[in-house]
């Protein structure tokens, strides 16, 4: 979205954030507005709260990931100084403001409103914060930039540890182009995930990276086949195992399949099992039969072959990363969650 669409739907955001306030209105709403000194301010904005007015001084972006916000902040900072508004109050407006960057317009004393009407107001006597649980520019902007099948095989490898990664590495290990890396590079930069030197570039925060993509993914991602067998899950993982290796079929454990053989106390009855190709051969093979619910063996057709990436042996078995695990596990029900910070703390915290 342009930061001019933006300043379009501002005073629809602004009235969702000022609803049920007491004595608030818009008085008036400027754009583009010329101050002292050849300064302009996307918006001059005068409200009237709690009976009192003041002039909201707002610079809009396309992005509220926290570059941007800092960038906003520092033009804020110049036209409220040069602007000669006595009672100028900045205000930083964007498509979604991000958990970082809503605590970095607090520390410094500026507003801010996204277009799902969340915002945070504080001046005079004047404290107005409101958050909604659901805003459909965020979830659109993190599925369509970090998290997409080929960009998360980039994501995939820069989890997997702290090295440096040359943007021309990532691009021929993740086999995507130099130009999607460079994309997920700029976009890692402006949330300030982004750790770059002459060595190259790695994550920041990875857990807050992981966290995030968690919050965007599922394993139904997946074509999910649902089957049921008579046999232990131990002995059907091991049944299936041994086909796809003779077949020369890709495979690897996930879910609590992949987790009990990485931690001993986990415990399960449904065995969860990426399968690369010849499925039906596969089913065929094992006894397998076909269910619509109560399986105990799940199927999974990879969404990309990106899942298969760091799958390693346990027990002469392969599982997939820890990566790929703590994904699956998150958004497993049941006692998923608890199984996936597991394999956070001891699997992936130590690579960091």
């Amino acid at each position: 979205m342009k930061a001019l669409e933006v300043i379009e739907r501002f005073p629809e955001a602004l009235a969702m954030c000022l609803q049920n306030i007491p004595g608030s209105s818009v008085d008036s709403i400027e754009h583009e507005v010329g101050l002292a000194k050849g300064i302009v301010a996307d918006l001059l904005v005068v409200v009237k709260v709690l009976g009192r007015s003041r002039t909201l001084v707002v610079e809009a972006k396309s992005s509220g990931q926290p570059l941007r916000v800092r960038e906003a902040i520092n033009q804020l900072r110049s036209i409220v100084i040069g602007s000669g508004v006595s009672d100028a109050y900045p205000v930083v407006v964007a498509p979604y403001i991000s958990e970082a960057s809503a605590g970095i317009c607090r520390e410094s004393g500026v507003g801010y409103l996204d277009l799902a009407g969340n915002c945070w107001l504080a001046f005079d006597n004047v404290y107005i914060e409101r958050v909604s649980p659901e805003n459909k520019y965020k979830e659109r902007r993190d599925r369509a930039s970090l998290f997409t099948p080929k960009s998360s095989r980039v994501i995939r490898l820069m989890l997997g540890g702290s090295r440096f990664w040359q943007v021309q590495q990532l691009s021929a290990e993740a086999k995507v182009s130099i130009g999607l890396v460079s994309r997920i590079k700029q976009e890692l930069q402006e949330r300030e995930w982004l750790t770059s030197s002459k060595e190259g570039i790695r994550l920041s925060d990875p857990e807050q990276v992981l966290g995030a993509w968690a919050q965007n993914y599922t394993y139904k991602e997946n074509g999910v086949g649902e089957y049921y067998t008579m046999a232990d899950s131990g002995d059907v993982e091991i049944a299936i195992a041994r086909w796809c290796e003779e077949s020369g079929v890709r495979y690897a454990l996930t879910g609590f399949s992949g987790a009990r053989l990485s931690s001993p106390r986990v415990r399960y009855n449904r065995s969860t099992i990426y399968v690369g190709s010849q499925v039906e051969a596969l089913v065929e093979s094992t006894g397998l039969k076909a269910v619509d619910t109560g399986g105990n063996v799940l199927l999974l057709k990879p969404y990309d072959e990106g899942v298969f990436h760091g799958a390693r042996p346990l027990f002469g078995l392969a599982v997939v990363s820890p990566v790929q695990l703590y994904l699956d596990l998150r958004s497993m029900p049941g006692r998923g969650g608890e199984a996936a910070e597991e394999v956070l703390a001891r699997e992936l915290r130590p690579l960091w």
